[in-house]
């Protein structure tokens, strides 16, 4: 069964998407310092335009526990979430947890 972690974000408007992008490689770099597969972003287009989504996929719910739970722990996480926040350039939409359904 495999699991996705999706957070959903809008840039705020006239931010810098040059910047966007980069504190998005930077969480990116968090979560794969903490085991997790290769996070992708992706630009929303259709539906919900203008959000973007940062996603990463799992094999099931051990393997998001094993990046999620010291992700959750680092001070470098967290001081990335203050100065992301704190920057302005974007707000958070939402965050998923998803969990696959096999349907074969």
């Amino acid at each position: 069964m495999a699991y996705e972690a999706r957070y959903v974000f809008r840039p705020t408007a006239g931010a810098d998407l040059e910047a966007v992008v980069s504190a998005m490689k930077q969480c990116a770099a968090i979560w794969q310092k903490h085991g997790a597969p290769k996070p992708r972003l992706w630009a929303v287009a259709a539906g919900e335009l203008g959000n973007y989504a940062l996603t990463i996929e799992f094999k099931n719910a051990a393997a998001y526990a094993e990046a999620a739970d010291p992700l959750s722990a680092d001070p470098e996480f967290r001081r990335w979430q203050a100065d992301t926040m704190r920057a302005g350039a974007v707000y958070w939409v939402r965050s998923n947890l998803m969990r696959e359904i096999d349907l074969a």
